[in-house]
């Protein structure tokens, strides 16, 4: 009976060793040999720039926004003349407070230039004839303005005309009235006088130059061609 025991001992110890191989021996690296080591070559720098190359395929550059810019729409140019060298520098000051570009140049007066004006000579002041235009507007006569530019500054003008008949019935019907003191002059005549030509003018700038206009007698304002 104590061989059997000792028998049983004897397998039960050889199944342990056998299912524990793996923990007990060390395990075994296996270092890889290398591949026809005789057949490896060194590359002298002029073989390998003689060696075929892959061309590198161009990138396509990235889209670059472009900036549009809009032009300005509706703008145009205007000839604004004639003027004297008394009553020009008042025109352009006029021109850069409404920020526009103009060019100045001369004007040969002919006699399709001449112009008769109607008018009540200057006054002292402002106040004077602001009350004169007051009582000539109380007798019924209702064309009529105020002149702002330095040479005629507190007259009041009635009107202007190419045709000196058109004056004169001007002149009687005011003289009718109980207009005193009116007269009648020719303008434009003489050497010095200059046209402007204003650039970029909108359509709400132009309404500024037509009412600043009548400050300026003997002048007129239209659209030009641009140059």
């Amino acid at each position: 009976m104590k061989w059997f025991v000792a028998l049983l001992v004897v397998l039960n110890a050889g199944l342990l060793v056998y299912f524990n191989l793996d923990t007990l021996l060390p395990p075994v690296v296996v270092k890889p040999d290398l591949l026809n080591p005789e057949k490896l070559t060194i590359l002298t720098p002029e073989a390998l720039a003689a060696m075929p190359k892959k061309e590198a395929q161009p990138v396509a550059p990235e889209p670059v926004a472009e900036m549009v810019v809009e032009a300005p729409k509706d703008l145009t140019c205007y000839q604004w003349g004639n003027f004297t060298p008394t009553n020009l520098p008042s025109a352009q000051v006029v021109l850069v407070k409404l920020g526009l570009q103009s060019v100045v140049s001369p004007v040969a007066v002919s006699r399709e230039d001449r112009r008769f004006w109607v008018y009540y000579p200057s006054l002292k002041s402002a106040d004077l004839a602001q009350k004169k235009a007051d009582e000539i507007r109380a007798l019924g006569v209702s064309e009529l303005f105020i002149v702002q530019d330095s040479q005629w500054r507190n007259s009041i003008s009635f009107g202007l005309f190419q045709d000196e008949h058109l004056a004169s019935a001007l002149l009687s019907d005011l003289q009718a009235k109980g207009v005193k003191g009116a007269t009648k002059a020719l303008r434009n005549v003489g050497k010095g006088l200059s046209s402007i030509l204003i650039k970029g003018v909108s359509a709400e700038t132009a309404l500024e130059l037509q009412k600043v206009k009548p400050e300026f007698v003997g002048t007129e304002l239209e659209p030009a061609a641009c140059q």
